[in-house]
């Protein structure tokens, strides 16, 4: 997979303007009185219950296995007929979506279950594994070669199975819409990379192979963490507060994050609306945190003004740099992010070191630079000036074992590696860092 350039501005600003999984599950946040083919067989839901059969019950098996694998049922047989295999994982369903428990798919049943097919929920109680299934998304058992502009129900078929094979809240469901496009083909290479495979986009004999196996059966591919780093973080903004929804900071902690990355500012004029919480709490939560600051090229010579936004705004959540928790600001520099993916149109080494000096100043402490070699490379000229700042690096590649290093400096401090984590106690993926030393080093840069 190349290396991806969109970075932590623009992919958090395209993630506030879609639904929470993206794009591809539009359909299920319609109304609950819209009846929705999540799995692409009919949109015909009439009730249905034991001896039921028709494209009605296979789109209703579909999407069980869709709603349930995520809480680790083994999907069951999409077959177009209602038996006790299926009236049992309704009531699984049922149990799990807090509906009356009886069997029978009826309006409050089916409503939940669109939404629950096309978004990653999990239950109370989690499945068993049992005997995997052949049959689990009912549209063809011919496995042809597919590649980008393939379509036809063979393409239904292998989007329904990426969706069982991917755990989904990492991969965002896709649409089954049997239209082999450019989301389907990513999400093909994703595959490929977790079943180490020729990762080509093209869904051969091994490819289906591989497919058919993970989604018939209770597991599934997961992003690999980077091997080698023991000590997890994470970068919040307002995108990671859908609907305004609070952080629970604690719940973070509890599952193992140690640090974590707050947006507080963006060039001369915008302050984060949560960063006067999120900062404090998450320090309170036991996490070492920083603000940063997200640069922007707009206007010539802003960084010192930019500078004293940061300053102010930082300041007055109690942040000093010497508190004990308290990590090194961050200063976020990387292309626009306007969705051109263009180089910051008056950004310069000078004017990103006025931003450096200032703040440095201000907290006597050595700010972390937040970037890639490449944008490096290609917006300032491969500059070696920065080569004395700690870095936080962003590269999402999984054929990777470390980021690449910018001309000039020698070492990493933290490597933000995806941008889909999905953490108890955020309402919407995050992206996700790992740190480059022991917990004493991350102690001794926090102040601890």
């Amino acid at each position: 997979m190349g290396q991806r350039t969109l970075l932590r501005g623009l992919t958090l600003a395209v993630a506030a303007a879609l639904p929470l999984y993206g794009p591809t599950v539009v359909q299920a946040a319609q109304s609950a009185a819209t009846a929705v083919a999540v799995c692409g067989h009919t949109s015909a839901q009439p009730t249905l219950q034991r001896g039921s059969t028709g494209d009605p019950a296979l789109e209703a098996q579909c999407e069980l296995n869709l709603a349930t694998k995520p809480s680790r049922y083994t999907p069951i047989a999409a077959d177009g007929t209602f038996g006790p295999a299926t009236e049992t994982r309704v009531k699984d369903f049922q149990r799990c979506a807090g509906l009356a428990v009886d069997g029978v798919l009826g309006p409050q049943t089916w409503s939940a279950l669109n939404t629950w097919a096309a978004q990653p929920h999990t239950c109370g109680v989690q499945g068993t594994s049992s005997s995997a299934e052949s049959a689990v998304c009912g549209h063809t058992d011919t496995r042809p070669t597919l590649r980008k502009g393939s379509n036809g129900v063979e393409v239904k078929e292998l989007q329904c199975r990426l969706n069982l094979a991917m755990e989904p809240f990492h991969y965002p469901p896709l649409t089954i819409d049997g239209d082999f496009g450019g989301g389907t083909e990513s999400r093909v290479i994703e595959l490929q990379h977790c079943a180490n495979l020729s990762a080509d986009g093209v869904v051969g004999p091994n490819t289906w192979a591989k497919l058919v196996d993970w989604s018939a059966r209770n597991t599934y591919c997961a992003p690999p963490r980077p091997a080698g780093y023991s000590i997890d973080g994470l970068d919040t903004a307002k995108y990671q507060h859908p609907g305004g929804a609070p952080i629970d900071w604690k719940a973070v902690r509890a599952s193992g994050v140690e640090f974590a990355t707050v947006k507080a500012t963006r060039g001369t004029n915008v302050t984060d609306e949560y960063l006067a919480t999120d900062l404090p709490a998450a320090r309170a939560a036991g996490l070492a945190v920083a603000p940063y600051h997200f640069y922007t090229g707009s206007s010539p010579d802003t960084g010192a003004a930019q500078a004293d936004r940061f300053i102010a705004a930082v300041r007055a959540t109690g942040y000093t740099g010497q508190r004990a928790g308290d990590l090194p600001p961050i200063f976020d520099l990387e292309r626009m992010d306007d969705g051109s993916g263009r180089c910051p149109t008056y950004g310069t080494v000078g004017d990103a070191k006025a931003w450096l000096d200032r703040v440095e100043a201000a907290f006597g402490r050595t700010p972390i630079i937040y970037t890639q070699k490449s944008f490096l490379d290609d917006c300032l000229g491969s500059t070696t000036a920065f080569a004395r700042y700690p870095l936080q690096l962003a590269d999402y590649r999984q054929s990777i074992t470390q980021p690449p290093l910018p001309n000039g400096s020698t070492t990493w401090t933290m490597w933000q590696y995806t941008d889909a984590a999905v953490v108890p106690g955020i309402k919407a993926p995050a992206t996700a860092d790992v740190f480059n030393g022991t917990q004493a080093d991350l102690d001794r840069l926090a102040n601890r």
